[in-house]
């Protein structure tokens, strides 16, 4: 899927995406709801040499995370509490990001 789509719709549609696919988000901005990314497979570049598919770079996106991480994250937060608002969506994708563990809410 190369197109550019906001982090809430991925967020909120994850199951929709294939398990070998990652997201792309862009490189040079602080995410949230509004960002707007890309769900890429990965291994979709021009040649070996590549490390980030041509439409990435195109868009200045850079590899986040793969989408069977970000199901977990948002499996987790949806355990811990299941009336998920965005804003805790993003909170728990963002802590998972910054921090290589699943958030703990109160």
């Amino acid at each position: 899927m190369e197109k550019l789509i906001t982090l809430k719709k991925i967020l909120n549609n994850i199951e929709q995406f294939e398990w070998s696919d990652a997201l792309f988000l862009p490189a040079d901005e602080t995410w949230d709801l509004d960002t707007k990314g890309a769900i890429i497979d990965p291994d979709d570049v021009e040649d070996d040499s590549d490390e980030v598919p041509e439409f990435a770079k195109k868009n200045n996106l850079m590899y986040a995370l793969d989408i069977q991480t970000i199901k977990g994250i948002i499996k987790n937060a949806l355990v811990q509490k299941v009336e998920c608002t965005d804003e805790d969506l993003i909170e728990a994708f963002l802590y998972y990001y910054d921090n290589d563990a699943f958030i703990v809410t109160k």
